[in-house]
């Protein structure tokens, strides 16, 4: 009887934990001092807001190079090619940073100091058609969704990794080789 006590008193709070884990808000939303934006109160209340695409991103996915392709809030001074800042510096993280895949987004940023940034708390969302209806007036929808580039999206410390890997398994391939080439010559042969 006094195992199974000492089981439960071990079980009982470790399930409780899990249950408030699997049942608490997500990790944005227990970061972000609000509940994220809906689409129309982020575009209300962005400071700037503008369509564009991602055509490649850094810094782990956080800093996208974006192609401004609508103008609504804000951004009527933006470059036609601008990088967004979903994140701090690189080797470092928060709990609201935010990543990016290639595609087109609505972009709902901050631009202080002249650098644009976001967070998962913003109104940054994918493009869907019913962004569509919260278009300003005056704003010309963007025409059909161009290409993006996926060769700048790829990380080269990753590549670096890969290559260095792949040459480490041609030393270790031609090593092994050697000795089995050495292991089959017969006892009395010399060079």
């Amino acid at each position: 009887m006094g195992a199974r006590r000492a089981a439960a008193a071990i079980l009982v709070p470790l399930l409780v934990a899990v249950g408030l884990v699997l049942a608490g808000p997500s990790a944005a939303l227990a970061s972000c001092a609000t509940a994220p934006r809906s689409p129309e109160d982020a575009v209300l209340f962005g400071d700037v807001v503008f369509v564009g695409t991602v055509l490649r991103t850094e810094n782990e996915g956080r800093w996208p190079t974006v192609r401004v392709e609508e103008r609504w809030k804000g951004a009527r001074d933006l470059a036609d090619t601008v990088v967004v800042r979903g994140g701090p510096e690189p080797g470092t993280a928060t709990s609201i940073d935010r990543t990016y895949l290639p595609g087109r987004y609505l972009f709902v940023v901050s631009a202080p100091g002249g650098v644009l940034t976001d967070s998962a708390c913003s109104g940054t969302r994918p493009w869907t058609d019913d962004l569509m209806a919260l278009r300003p007036v005056g704003v010309t929808a963007a025409a059909v969704e161009l290409p993006t580039d996926p060769i700048g999206s790829i990380d080269m410390g990753q590549v670096a990794t890969v290559a260095g890997l792949l040459v480490f398994l041609l030393v270790a391939i031609v090593a092994y080789l050697y000795v089995l080439r050495a292991r089959r010559r017969p006892p009395d042969w010399h060079r």
